[in-house]
């Protein structure tokens, strides 16, 4: 037997990408890979041997693409495997070519898999592959989370994406074709430098591969232990979660007492792995820095992606939609004994006492005018002994957080602060002058 195909079953045996009960869906371009991939598919014994079907798009981007499917169709007929294609309708002035082409190809595989109740679709990327993919990760990222390259399964559909060829060269797999006399298609864009990919395909990795041939044996090495070690972490990172993070109406809130023995980078860490599966939103390294300058501040707030945010006020952080800017416009009239609706759930009432009490306080005079407002910018309150301290620092010192500042409501006397739920009363000697509020019936 062929020495690839033998290194093809004993990787088939020691990893569980398919069982012989399992419908693959053989993703073919009618490149060397993938037609490397549907012999070997249909070269395994009989106990290893599952049920496969063939895909093929022609994207319609070059002179010889529908050529390259009737190649494909060739070979499946041949081979008696069942063989579906499709053409893709666009533009040729089509913004971002390669994305949309790659949504349409995945959209038509995953329609196939659902039609004819395949379960797992199988893809040729190689470990040549694997090492342009790793470095263009660290190019364009740096991320601890894309270091792990090309995952060899994951999910995809109502099934599984797998690729069993990433431990095979794209020579390697070459060299058996020519053995086995199949002809396959040569892609002549891919010796073009019109992508980073081709680049570095082309110019960077043969210089690498120049200064030690073992580049991709020591890749896919690499890879293998990132992609563990990530598991790991994220094993950890969830369990980490389910301590500290707790559901709230519109998002979630963490709290970093929880977190406060680990460094500022592991917990930027955990809140990317956090809001990557959530949210399924990307943290890049800049958004990774500013998520850890705002760990070092008391309180503030960073924007992250498609109307989301982070929220810091102390001990707690808060993942929720981007709040609106606050509005310090509103204002309410009150005159005393009247009862008046703040908001609709609370009723205040502002009243003469005669007893003191947790909501009373004294003033100078009866007021003229009584307000019932939020929080304008340079508010001052009044101390005891007759000086004034700014409400920002009040609330700063009392640690009251950035949320709940924006939602308080300040009554004022005659231009004069003189109550404040949770944080201030009018503060002067007995006069008088006292009053209460009450809020509620």
């Amino acid at each position: 037997m062929d020495q690839t195909e033998l290194k093809f079953i004993q990787q088939i045996k020691n990893k569980p990408f398919f069982t012989a009960q399992d419908r693959l869906l053989v993703a073919v371009s009618g490149g060397s890979d993938s037609l490397a991939l549907l012999a070997l598919l249909l070269k395994l014994p009989a106990a290893l041997k599952a049920h496969v079907e063939v895909a093929t798009v022609d994207f319609d981007l070059r002179a010889h693409s529908s050529q390259e499917v009737e190649l494909v169709r060739h070979f499946c007929a041949q081979q008696q495997v069942p063989f579906h294609t499709t053409v893709w309708q666009h533009n040729s002035n089509l913004k971002a070519m390669e994305v949309q082409a790659r949504i349409f190809r995945y959209n038509f595989f995953a329609e196939l898999m659902h039609q004819y109740h395949l379960n797992k679709l199988v893809t040729a990327h190689q470990n040549d592959d694997q090492v342009e993919t790793v470095l263009m990760k660290l190019i364009r990222s740096g991320s601890f989370w894309e270091s792990g390259g090309i995952l060899p399964q994951r999910s995809f559909a109502q099934g599984q994406l797998i690729r069993p060829l990433l431990n095979f060269s794209k020579s390697e797999l070459k060299d058996y074709l020519q053995r086995r006399h199949i002809k396959f298609a040569v892609d002549e864009s891919n010796f073009q430098d019109i992508t980073m990919r081709n680049r570095l395909r082309n110019e960077v990795v043969p210089l690498l591969q120049a200064e030690n041939p073992h580049l991709n044996q020591h890749v896919a090495a690499f890879v293998e232990q990132q992609q563990t070690l990530q598991k790991f972490v994220q094993a950890y990172f969830q369990n980490l979660a389910q301590q500290v993070v707790q559901s709230q109406a519109q998002g979630w809130q963490v709290n970093l007492l929880g977190l406060q023995k680990l460094p500022p980078l592991m917990i930027a860490l955990f809140l990317q792995n956090f809001i990557h599966l959530n949210l399924n939103l990307e943290l890049n390294q800049q958004q990774l820095l500013q998520v850890q300058q705002l760990l070092a501040k008391p309180q503030g707030h960073l924007d992250v992606a498609k109307g989301w945010g982070l929220d810091k006020f102390y001990q707690r952080l808060v993942i929720q939609p981007q709040r609106l800017p606050f509005n310090s416009s509103k204002e309410l009239f009150l005159k005393l004994d009247q009862p008046i609706l703040a908001n609709e759930q609370q009723k205040i009432t502002i009243k003469q006492s005669t007893q003191k009490s947790a909501s009373s306080f004294y003033f100078d005079h009866l007021p003229h005018q009584i307000v019932l407002r939020t929080r304008h910018a340079g508010d001052q309150v009044r101390l005891f002994d007759g000086h004034y301290q700014k409400l920002k620092k009040r609330l700063i010192d009392q640690k009251i957080p950035q949320d709940q500042r924006e939602q308080l409501w300040v009554l004022v006397f005659d231009g004069q602060i003189v109550w404040i739920p949770g944080v201030y009363r009018y503060q002067v000697s007995p006069t008088p002058y006292l009053f209460e509020i009450i809020i509620g019936e």
